[in-house]
């Protein structure tokens, strides 16, 4: 008989219709509560995926018995409290990105991960990185030596839109005290899982210097206000003698393609490593002739099931005992404290 566990999603909001969604259609769980403090929301979430249970206090998901796991998929002010009373409850977790708010709240949740290690905790910055073909491509070239000795990276992206223009109950995504930042904390823990990740995550942080701005959107409605960082950027100098250029930007006057390029001492890589993006990464190298060369690869994507329902389907694997994490806490964690300091915290 296959693994169907029980599952509980706290929050019903965008980011849980995407989990909700992956899980209908794998069916390898049983969705059986959802939890949001807008009753109305939850009323008609629960009607629209058919989940039996709902409630504005996620306490009572973890007062059932019968639910093995739970996705905490609201704003990210919740997730520590959440993540943590879900441990404590002997629940297996899943928490989306980003993983804390703050320095603290990232020390605590390593702490007490330490105490459950019997229980499956996934951070979900894996989705768009670790668990789709561009990343598993891009690094056998850099570990067959393609491009010889990476010593640079260099990332951007940048939007004149925010999260609110796709996700318009987010409004929480404007206040630190909410979202703990803005584009950084948002994407950041997708980037750096990706780039890092090519490189075994071995390179550890060893000099930075930094920027970020607020007060550039103009948003059309006079009364939203924002206080995290809409633009930043970060020179960064890595132990291993790496070194990596990262901005990112949403609500600038600008617009740059999420676009990466990495230069190794016998060649380097440009592509966009997000999987709805062109599958093509082009190699600048140089042959035995001592020609220069410009190949285009073209990435298959045609069997990747999408994102999210990597996701959900890697957390099952976990939960069934096929396979470990890729995304543990202790990761996310050196992840996002590289995101910390570029933020100045």
């Amino acid at each position: 008989m296959k693994y169907k566990p029980n599952i509980g999603i706290i929050g019903s909001g965008m980011i849980a219709g995407l989990h909700l969604d992956a899980l209908l259609n794998t069916k390898r769980a049983n969705v059986l509560w959802l939890a949001d403090v807008d009753k109305k929301i939850l009323v008609e979430k629960l009607k629209k995926y058919n989940v039996p249970y709902g409630t504005t206090d996620y306490r009572d998901i973890l007062r059932d018995n019968n639910i093995d796991a739970v996705i905490v998929a609201a704003p990210p002010f919740v997730h520590f409290d959440a993540a943590v009373s879900a441990m404590r409850a002997g629940k297996h977790v899943l928490i989306e990105k980003p993983l804390v708010i703050n320095r603290s709240q990232m020390n605590r949740l390593i702490k007490e991960t330490t105490k459950h290690k019997n229980l499956v905790i996934l951070e979900c910055s894996a989705r768009h990185t670790r668990l789709q073909p561009k990343f598993y491509f891009v690094k056998k070239m850099l570990d067959n030596g393609d491009i010889g000795e990476v010593y640079h990276i260099h990332h951007n992206h940048l939007m004149r839109g925010t999260f609110i223009e796709y996700n318009p109950r987010g409004v929480w995504s404007l206040k630190k005290s909410l979202a703990g930042g803005g584009p950084f904390l948002d994407w950041g823990v997708y980037d750096l899982s990706f780039h890092l990740g090519l490189l075994g995550d071995r390179p550890e942080l060893a000099k930075i210097k930094r920027f970020t701005r607020n007060g550039i959107k103009i948003f059309s409605d006079p009364k939203i206000k924002s206080d995290v960082e809409e633009h930043g950027a970060a020179f960064m100098e890595f132990d291993t003698g790496l070194t990596y250029y990262y901005e990112r930007g949403a609500g600038v006057h600008c617009e740059i393609p999420n676009e990466t390029r990495i230069f190794g001492t016998k060649g380097s890589l440009r592509f966009s490593y997000t999987s709805w993006n062109s599958p093509q990464i082009e190699r600048f190298w140089v042959n035995k002739n001592r020609v220069e060369k410009h190949t285009v690869y073209n990435v298959d994507m045609s069997k990747h099931p999408g994102d999210t329902i990597a996701l959900t389907n890697h957390f099952i694997d976990c939960l069934a005992g096929k396979t470990k994490p890729l995304m543990p806490v202790s990761l996310a964690a050196k992840h996002i404290d590289i995101l910390f300091q570029i933020l100045g915290k």
